[in-house]
């Protein structure tokens, strides 16, 4: 591997970002954990989910709205029914019990699910997703927590940004076909971006804290529904098959003022494709499938039909060949918090 000018590998990053979390008292398992979920995003080009949130992850730990040494709790109350309390862990030490749980019940009943109360951030949600399709499963993952979005038509935070991510394994010999979006124009990670690059947002995709429509990044505060009231109405029912479903509702008690913590509630399920038939053959459909989206007639000034996940895809593969950039105010702050850790910097190329 050449790493370039400007960026660092992908294993260097994890054991430089462990180091952080380990120095913030993490259990090195636990940092390990957390810092491969956030290479992940990056690795991707998902910046708004990779290392520019491990100083927000420091905060949860100084306040106390995060328990960097806690171990979840899973208990099963039904065959193929999980519920995982995570105690307020790091996301990414939660998300993975539930992701191997879910694996295991899949492989003894064809099914799975594992409701997650009580979490931290669980991160790019599509590598849990991801996860499970690697294993010859139909993976999807659901996320709610706080309110730092606007339900269709309010005029003030009150829905989380409600991600969703479902994947199924892809063609023989390619990755799996991996949707992950959130029930917003963008994620809030995003918005910090754009703000910081002064990138003006389109019409439609935002508020300011007093609830006036706006494309000015600087005082874009508020994400609003992707889609109206479809977006929000899939954020809302998310709440219900997370929050309210595992007993650790979120939304309302925040927006009345009652309770005000950090806090996420993740729905994971998953299917056992063997169990219906044979893998190898639903990979051959998956293929044809593919082969039929991409030789639909294209529109004019598209040059090719991407499938779910393969940009993502395609922007991995070349970083873990060249690195991943470490320019910008993300790398910079990281910098500054290893610092006050006392946590030496990496030595790039």
């Amino acid at each position: 591997m050449s790493i370039q000018p400007g960026r660092i590998g992908a294993d260097t990053l994890r054991g430089f970002v462990a180091a952080i979390f380990t120095a913030a008292g993490m259990p090195t398992a636990h940092a390990e954990a957390t810092a491969e979920m956030l290479v992940w995003a990056d690795l991707r080009g998902v910046g708004s989910h990779g290392i520019s949130r491990a100083p927000r992850y420091l905060e949860l730990i100084a306040s106390g709205q995060m328990d960097p040494a806690a171990q979840p709790m899973l208990t099963h109350p039904a065959p193929a029914l999980g519920r995982l309390d995570a105690r307020r862990a790091p996301g990414a030490v939660a998300m993975r019990l539930a992701i191997d749980d879910v694996a295991r019940q899949a492989s003894v009943f064809g099914t799975g699910t594992v409701l997650v109360a009580n979490a931290t951030h669980a991160g790019a949600i599509g590598m849990h997703a991801a996860a499970l399709a690697e294993q010859g499963l139909a993976g999807m993952v659901i996320a709610a927590g706080i309110p730092n979005m606007a339900y269709h038509g309010a005029a003030s935070v009150s829905l989380s940004t409600a991600p969703i991510a479902i994947a199924v394994p892809g063609a023989p010999g390619e990755a799996p076909l991996l949707l992950d979006m959130a029930s917003a124009t963008l994620a809030m990670g995003r918005l910090k971006q754009m703000q910081r690059a002064g990138e003006r947002l389109p019409e439609g995709w935002a508020l300011t804290k007093a609830g006036l429509p706006t494309t000015d990044p600087a005082e874009a505060a508020i994400p609003l529904p992707v889609g109206g009231p479809k977006g929000s109405g899939l954020a809302l029912l998310f709440e219900c098959l997370t929050g309210l479903l595992s007993g650790a509702p979120v939304l309302a008690a925040f927006i009345t003022g009652e309770r005000r913590k950090h806090a996420q509630g993740v729905l994971v399920y998953a299917i056992d494709i063997a169990a219906l038939r044979p893998l190898e053959e639903f990979r051959a459909d998956v293929a044809a499938l593919v082969g039929v989206i991409r030789a639909l007639p294209r529109q004019a000034g598209v040059s090719e039909l991407l499938l779910p996940g393969e940009r993502g895809g395609r922007v991995a593969a070349e970083r873990a060949a060249h690195g991943i950039p470490t320019s910008g105010p993300a790398w910079a702050e990281l910098l500054e918090v290893a610092a006050r850790l006392g946590v030496a910097p990496p030595t790039l190329s």
